[in-house]
């Protein structure tokens, strides 16, 4: 399955991920944990860690869109 359509926009220290013109979530680099990303809701609730920026964006966008549809 692929993930929705979203962007990644850089805001200051982190990353903006936006699926159309709604912020799914956040991600930022773990400094705890060297070559993971730190991915947040749109809320700034912890979700979890992915290997790469990318694959944090497009949990975000397929979660913010499955939420959506809850």
């Amino acid at each position: 399955m692929n993930p929705p359509a979203h962007t990644i926009e850089p805001d200051a220290d982190r990353f903006i991920v936006k699926v159309g013109s709604h912020v799914a979530g956040y991600l930022a680099e773990d400094e705890e944990h060297p070559g993971l990303w730190l991915v947040r809701d749109q809320d700034g609730a912890f979700m979890g860690r992915q290997v790469s920026r990318e694959a944090g964006a497009a949990f975000l966008a397929a979660w913010f869109v499955a939420d959506e549809d809850g």
